[in-house]
Formats: C-alpha cells, sequence, structure tokens
C-alpha cells in the first residue's frame, strides 16, 4: 500500500517527466518514448542519489529526448549523480561535463566529451551502426 508521501513521490515524478496528462492512462496505451518516460519516473520517484540509464535516448522520439535532458537537467541541479551509456549524446551533450570513451573495453578517451567526426558530425545523425566494420565506441557520460 503506498502512503501519501509515496504517491507524492510519484505524481512529482510523473509531471517531472512531461506525463501528468496521461497519469491515469495504460502503459500499454503509451507510445515507445512515452514508455521510456514513464520507466524513467519510476527510478525518479525514489529520489535516487545516483541514477544509471543504459542507452535512455534509444528508440526515443526527439520529443522525448528533450524532455528527457529537462528532467535530467532538473536532477542533476538538486544534487542528483547522472550516469550514462550512450552511443550518440545527441541533446544530452550539453549537460555531460565527463565523458569516458571505450572501445573494446579499453578507454579511449576521457574527459570533457569529444565532438563528433565524419559523418557522425552531421545534423541528424543519431543512431548507431553496430554492423559497421569500425562500430562506434561506447560513451560513457557522467553528469555532476
Amino acid at each position: 500500500v503506498l502512503r501519501k508521501a509515496d504517491r507524492e513521490a510519484v505524481a512529482r515524478a510523473i509531471e517531472l517527466v512531461g506525463l501528468g496528462e496521461r497519469a491515469k492512462d495504460s502503459v500499454n496505451a503509451l507510445s515507445g518514448g512515452q514508455h521510456q518516460r514513464v520507466l524513467i519516473a519510476r527510478a525518479l520517484a525514489s529520489e535516487p542519489e545516483l541514477l544509471i540509464m543504459d542507452e535512455p535516448m534509444a528508440g526515443v522520439d526527439l520529443a522525448s529526448q528533450e524532455v528527457l535532458a529537462a528532467t535530467l537537467r532538473e536532477q542533476v541541479a538538486k544534487g542528483t549523480s547522472v550516469l550514462l551509456v550512450l552511443h550518440e549524446l545527441g541533446p544530452l551533450e550539453p549537460l555531460i561535463d565527463r565523458a569516458v570513451v571505450l572501445r573494446d573495453g579499453c578507454v579511449l578517451h576521457d574527459g570533457p566529451p569529444p565532438r563528433a567526426v565524419g559523418q557522425h558530425a552531421l545534423p541528424g545523425h543519431d543512431h548507431v551502426h553496430p554492423h559497421a566494420a569500425d562500430a562506434e565506441p561506447v560513451r560513457t557520460g557522467l553528469l555532476t
């Protein structure tokens, strides 16, 4: 049974991810991006000190990516540390203050997010090419 404080934390988290108007809807009625936001709200309801997210932008539309970026910006401002595993930084790039770039288990870079190069720097490039011979490295971002 949820206590009043629990219900309030859930309501705050749902508002944070921009789904207040859909709070009573079944998760099955939501889009993929909205479903992802529900999962993030679920994590935020516990008011964590550290939030770890693996590819939170995967399969999520631009509007949901921007809501997520705003939500994470607010959480970091409140003192939450966020650890992200990403292939593409997208709208989260301005929020990331430290990036650890890995390839084949080895650290290639540790510092400010490196600039994308080649086709990855083109506007609208927001997907991974795991089939490519030189598959992209995994970037781990830390927002503090």
